[in-house]
């Protein structure tokens, strides 16, 4: 029985020395993308985006204080691991049988520090599919008071126009001025950034082929110039700022779009958040 008592402590010592493990554990951070995700699908509810290969370093569309991603609604850029990720588009429901519905399935490559969004597009009506469009969201080099801007025409063909021209004006009610800042840019497609200097301005959003048809305005978010230690505020007076003006579609009548939206609109995103000053 002594016997026993002694080499009991004995082999659980001569376990321990063996063992590598000093109670900590570290866990490398892998390199990163960031992914943004919009919903411009204007015939359909709310959904939730998912990356179902893993937990760790995912985006979602899915948070603590959402229900489901509208549309006309974007996320932040979310830290992403930077591979090929596997990405599947649910609908937002609180009936299981119709949340497990697989609105779309697909593989898209995340590259590392680079910042994209997967922008949801097509139609949830019979016969209809999604999908998504990766947009490049790098901006330019911007130097003193610089900012980037640029227009995303995220209106389908047949939702408002299959082309869309912008023009960046004072205020939301100016006249257009004789050119456009972002001519002609189709359906589903980005136009080049364009770099001004900060202050007030709007966006106002016409037919490339008659100016006077106006489909949409909206003024620039205001943002601010860094004061004592609060630093930059993106939009159109914080300096550094990108900023991306997204042209929607309005909803489809009868379907589970929001209702209120009965005529195109535009609303802002940020690309860059200006670099907060350093301690």
């Amino acid at each position: 029985m002594q016997l026993r008592h002694i080499i009991l402590p004995l082999a659980l010592s001569m376990a321990a020395a063996c063992s590598d493990d000093d109670g900590v554990s570290v866990n490398e951070r892998p390199p990163l993308g960031g992914v943004r995700f919009i919903n411009a699908v204007a015939d359909g509810g709310p959904v939730d985006i998912r990356m179902v290969d893993q937990v760790e370093w995912s985006a979602s569309s899915v948070n603590g204080t959402n229900i489901g991603l509208a549309f006309r609604s974007g996320t932040i850029h979310w830290p992403t691991e930077a591979k090929a990720r596997h990405i599947r588009v649910f609908p937002t429901d609180s009936a299981i049988a119709v949340t497990s519905q697989i609105l779309h399935d697909t593989t898209i490559t995340i590259e590392a520090n680079k910042n994209v969004t997967l922008l949801l597009v097509g139609s949830r009506a019979a016969g209809g599919k999604v999908s998504f469009v990766k947009i490049d969201d790098t901006p330019p080099a911007l130097t003193g008071s610089q900012i980037g801007v640029r227009m995303v025409n995220a209106s389908g063909s047949g939702q408002v126009t299959t082309a869309a021209s912008g023009y960046l004006t004072a205020t939301a009610t100016s006249t257009l001025p004789s050119s456009a800042s972002f001519a002609n840019v189709g359906a589903v497609s980005v136009s080049q950034y364009v770099v001004r200097d900060t202050g007030a301005f709007a966006i106002r959003v016409a037919s490339p082929s008659d100016a006077s048809t106006i489909f949409a305005s909206a003024a620039a978010p205001a943002g601010a110039p860094a004061s004592g230690l609060v630093g930059v505020t993106a939009g159109a007076s914080g300096p550094g700022s990108a900023l991306s003006a997204y042209l929607f579609p309005r909803s489809v009548a009868g379907t589970a779009a929001p209702a209120t939206f009965t005529t195109p609109g535009i609303v802002w995103f940020v690309d860059k958040v200006p670099t907060p000053p350093s301690a």
